[in-house]
C-alpha cells in the first residue's frame, strides 16, 4: 500500500500529572509537552519539578537530545529544545532525567510533509463569521478556498461529519509554528468545533509514502487462491458496497461502480480517472482485487470511488476527510446496503480529525457502524532512515496501547475496534512469509498477498502490484462477503472484527509464530460462507 498511495494522516500525545517530591527524595513524574505536537525544528517546553542541573539528560525515542538549555520556574525548571529533523512523525517517548529524579511523557512529532497551516471541523450552527471572529482575537484566520468560501460541508446528518471544514493559519506579519498555531488554535477555538470524548478536531496537513518495488525472487500471486477463496460460494457481497477512498477507479466493465466523487478537482470532477504511475494506476488495481468479476474476492459488491489523491499519489487531508465524510453519509442515505471503508493510505503522523470521524463511524453506529479496513504501511524496511518509533495512522489507531492528546490523562484517543489493518505477504522460494517492506507493530491484525499480486490498470490490462495497499481491498472484500452473509442478524464492526479475526485467518500458513508482523495471521477463507 501507501497511508500507500500514500495517502492520509495526524496528531497526538500523552501525559499525567507532576508532583514534586519533598524532603529530597527522587522525583519522579509524568510532563506534558508544549506544544504537545511539534514539527522538525520546531521550539518545545518542558516544566520539571525540579532545579535543572549540568549533568540533565533528555531523550527522545532513546536519542539524545544534545542542545538542551533550562530555565528556573519556580521550584524546578523549564527545558527548553528543538526537535531534530531526522525523526519520524507520531507520538515519540520523551524522558529526562538527572541522577534519580525521571521525568516522562510523550512529544508528537509532526512529520515529513506538514504545512503551516491547520485543519478544522467546525461545529454545526457556528457561523464562519463567528469562527473567523475569535480565531482573530488569538492571531489566527480562516483561510478561504479558491472560490471564496470559508468553510466547506462534510455532507453527513449526524456525527462529526455533520460539521464544516475550515482552514486557519496565522495572521500575516505573525508566523508560526504549526505545533504552536494548533496549541493557539485548541484554546481559540473551543465551544466552536468538532469536540468529541475529550479530542479536538484540529489537524495539520500531512503527507504519505509510496508503494515500494517487490524483493528479488518472488513470485506473482493469485489473490483469490492465496486465501483459498471457494469460487462456489453462494456469498459474493452482493447488496454490500466497497468505498474505496484512493486515486479515482477506471470504468471498468467487470466492475459494478456506484456514483462516486472527485475532491481533486472539484471544478471538473472525475472518479473514474485515475492516473497514478502514468497509468499504472492504484484505485483501480485496489478496486478490482476487492470485487473484479475475475480478479476480486467479493464480485458482486459495489465499488464507491472517492478521489481524494492525486496521479502522483498524495492525498492533502482536506481532501481524505472531505472523502471518508462521503462514505459516511452515503451509508446514511442508502440503509439497504452495507457498507465498508478501504483505505489504502497513510501516515507516520496521526490525524485527530480522521480518528474522531473513524470512531464515529466505528463505535458510535451500532450495526449501521462501518468496518474499516486500512492497510499497514509500506516503511519497515526503511524504518532505521529516521530516529525513534515508526507509525502508520489510521492503520495504527486499532493498536493495543491508545494514544493521549492533551495535558488531561483522561482524555484520551481509546483503541478503535472495527478497524482491520492490514500487512502484506510475498511468495519466496520457501513460501508465502510476510513482506521485508510491510508495517509491523501491535496494530497489525492479518495479513494478505500484496507482493506482486494481480490485478488489472486502468487499461484493462494485467499487471502486478506491490504494496500494503493491495492487500487491504483483498480484506475488503471479504469483510463485504461477511457484512452480506450476516445481513439478517447484523453485526457491528467490532463484533465483526472479533469473528472475522477467529475464523477467517490461518496463523500457521506462514511457517513462523504470529506477532507484530503478521498478527493472526493470513487471510483464509476456507471456512467463508
Amino acid at each position: 500500500m501507501r497511508w500507500t498511495v500514500v495517502l492520509a494522516t495526524l496528531v497526538s500525545l500523552v501525559g499525567c500529572d507532576l508532583t514534586p517530591s519533598g524532603g529530597g527524595s527522587p522525583v519522579s513524574a509524568t510532563v506534558y509537552p508544549s506544544p504537545r505536537r511539534a514539527t522538525w525544528d520546531e521550539e518545545v517546553r518542558v516544566s520539571i519539578p525540579w532545579r535543572a542541573g549540568s549533568s540533565l539528560r533528555l531523550t527522545l525515542a532513546g536519542e539524545v537530545i544534545a542542545e538542551v538549555r533550562a530555565e528556573g520556574e519556580g521550584a524546578g525548571s523549564a527545558v527548553i529544545f528543538r526537535v531534530p529533523s531526522n525523526f519520524w512523525g507520531g507520538p515519540q517517548p520523551l524522558e529526562l532525567t538527572e541522577g534519580s529524579n525521571r521525568a516522562s511523557g510523550s512529544l508528537t512529532v509532526l512529520g515529513e510533509g506538514v504545512g503551516t497551516e491547520a485543519l478544522v471541523i467546525v461545529r454545526p450552527g457556528v457561523t464562519d463569521h463567528s469562527l473567523a471572529q475569535k480565531l482573530a482575537g488569538a492571531g489566527l484566520q480562516v483561510v478561504p478556498t479558491a472560490k471564496g468560501d470559508r468553510s466547506l460541508p462534510l455532507g453527513a446528518s449526524g456525527g462529526p461529519c455533520a460539521g464544516r471544514l475550515a482552514q486557519v493559519a496565522a495572521l500575516p506579519g505573525a508566523p508560526l509554528a504549526l505545533g504552536a498555531l494548533l496549541e493557539r488554535l485548541e484554546s481559540a477555538a473551543a465551544g466552536l468545533v468538532v469536540d468529541l470524548d475529550g479530542i479536538l478536531g484540529i489537524d495539520p496537513l500531512t503527507g504519505y509514502d509510496t508503494d515500494p518495488s517487490p524483493a528479488p525472487g518472488t513470485s506473482p500471486i493469485n489473490a483469490r487462491q492465496a486465501i483459498r477463496l471457494n469460487p462456489g460460494s453462494n456469498y459474493t457481497g452482493a447488496g454490500t458496497a466497497i468505498a474505496i477512498v484512493d486515486t479515482g477507479v477506471a470504468s471498468l466493465t467487470s466492475l459494478n461502480l456506484l456514483p462516486g466523487t472527485d475532491f481533486t478537482d472539484p471544478d471538473t470532477p472525475r472518479p473514474n480517472l485515475d492516473e497514478y504511475g502514468s497509468g499504472m494506476g492504484h484505485g483501480t488495481a485496489a478496486a478490482a482485487l476487492a470485487a473484479d468479476t475475475a480478479y476480486g474476492v467479493a464480485p458482486a459488491a459495489g465499488i464507491l470511488p472517492i478521489k481524494s489523491c492525486n496521479k502522483e499519489g498524495k492525498c492533502p487531508l482536506a481532501a481524505v476527510v472531505r472523502g471518508i465524510c462521503y462514505a459516511v453519509a452515503f451509508a446514511e442515505q442508502n440503509k439497504n446496503q452495507k457498507l465498508v471503508l478501504n483505505l489504502s493510505l497513510g501516515s507516520d503522523t496521526p490525524s485527530e480529525i480522521l480518528y474522531i470521524i473513524l470512531k464515529d463511524a466505528l463505535m458510535k453506529r451500532g450495526v449501521e457502524g462501518i468496518p474499516v479496513v486500512a492497510a499497514a504501511g509500506n516503511q519497515w524496511a526503511v524504518r532505521s532512515s529516521k530516529k525513534g518509533v515508526l507509525h502508520h495512522f489510521p492503520a495504527s489507531f486499532g493498536g493495543n496501547r491508545g494514544l493521549s492528546t492533551s495535558g488531561d490523562p483522561v482524555r484520551r484517543m481509546t483503541l478503535l475496534k472495527g478497524l482491520l489493518s492490514v500487512g502484506a505477504v510475498g511468495q519466496y522460494s520457501t513460501g508465502l512469509r510476510v513482506s521485508g517492506f510491510s508495517g509491523q507493530g501491535d496494530f497489525v491484525d492479518l495479513v494478505a498477498p500484496g507482493e506482486r499480486v494481480f490485478s488489472l490498470q486502468p487499461n484493462n490490462t494485467e499487471a502486478q502490484f506491490t504494496g500494503t495497499s493491495f492487500a487491504a481491498p483483498i480484506v475488503s472484500g471479504a469483510v463485504a462477503i461477511i457484512r452480506q452473509a450476516t445481513a439478517l442478524v447484523p453485526l457491528t464492526p467490532e463484533a465483526l472484527e472479533s469473528a472475522f479475526l477467529a475464523n477467517y485467518t490461518d496463523p500457521s500458513a506462514l511457517g513462523e509464530t504470529p506477532g507484530e508482523a503478521s498478527g493472526q495471521g493470513l487471510l483464509d477463507m476456507r471456512r467463508g460462507p
